[in-house]
């Protein structure tokens, strides 16, 4: 149909970092050469997660998706989760033509990992009681599951070792942690230029994020209060300053930077042991871009 081709047309303009793809490769390349299944894998795990984010974007009623209009702004809602949808149907397409049970037993894992992240997420909107260890098993399984996945999957299909891969997929589950938390930190301090999304889009759409949680943790009851109340007004630039600055205050920001920094440091300690390669160099230098970048 046309209107399929121009959505993933539209898709293919509002292309991301490609993290996971590249993921992917370098863990397959530390033991090999990258395959044609090597490149299936990549085009999987990047389709979960561009379906993801469409049904992101209708649930968070976003506008915008790195700097261009979503898919739900430019069609509408109905269309946007039947096209999720379809995203998901030619993974399972691509996972046929793979053919491999543990990869495929591994990224049926990761989608049912996905939607309890994003359940549970939705259950705990707009609630500031949402505690430090919830916020981990959300992102946990939101965004490590992913990433974990796709480093798995790379390390398998080069080594075809078990415990080879289970090593690579506990790498990028630290990696991902450190990754969401530094997005987390990035919604109370980027540039919205720059991130391709409004400042506080989080929060405004009721996300509790580790920054907000500690900072609350750290603040009175009276503040606690000020930020529920705050949450629950129409979104203004006011609203939205008055929660950065108290996200600033009670040291909300510091603490979620050394949280991303441990998970950075956890996931470097687990390839320490790793042949010296130049995917190996590659992979620890993106353990610092996960917790380094503005965007």
């Amino acid at each position: 149909m046309e209107v399929i081709n121009q959505i993933w047309a539209h898709l293919v303009r509002t292309k991301g970092k490609r993290l996971r793809p590249a993921l992917v490769f370098l863990s397959a390349s530390a033991y090999g050469t990258p395959s044609r299944e090597t490149m299936l894998a990549a085009f999987i795990i990047e389709l979960c997660h561009t379906a993801t984010l469409i049904h992101d974007d209708v649930v968070d009623r976003a506008t915008t998706r790195r700097g261009l209009p979503t898919l739900n702004s430019k069609w509408d809602n109905h269309v946007s989760v039947l096209m999720g949808d379809n995203v998901i149907a030619r993974v399972l397409t691509l996972i046929a033509k793979l053919d491999c049970s543990r990869i495929t037993a591994k990224i049926a894992a990761c989608v049912e990992r996905l939607t309890e992240g994003e359940l549970h997420q939705a259950i705990r909107r707009f609630n500031i009681r949402t505690s430090e260890a919830e916020y981990y098993r959300i992102i946990s399984n939101k965004t490590s599951s992913l990433i974990a996945c796709g480093c798995d999957s790379g390390a398998y299909l080069s080594s075809r070792s078990a415990e080879t891969a289970c090593r690579f997929g506990n790498f990028g589950e630290k990696l991902g942690m450190a990754f969401q938390i530094t997005d987390d930190i990035l919604n109370f301090t980027g540039d919205e230029d720059v991130i391709g999304k409004p400042r506080g889009n989080d929060f405004r759409e009721g996300t509790v994020t580790l920054p907000l949680i500690h900072a609350l943790r750290n603040a009175t009851t009276d503040g606690n209060r000020r930020v529920e109340q705050l949450m629950k007004e129409e979104w203004s630039d006011r609203v939205c300053d008055e929660i950065v600055e108290f996200v600033h205050v009670h040291d909300g920001i510091g603490y979620a930077k050394g949280k991303a920094l441990a998970y950075a440091e956890e996931a470097k300690r687990i390839l320490g042991e790793e042949p010296e390669t130049r995917a190996k160099d590659a992979l620890l230098n993106m353990v610092d871009y996960a917790i380094e970048r503005d965007r």
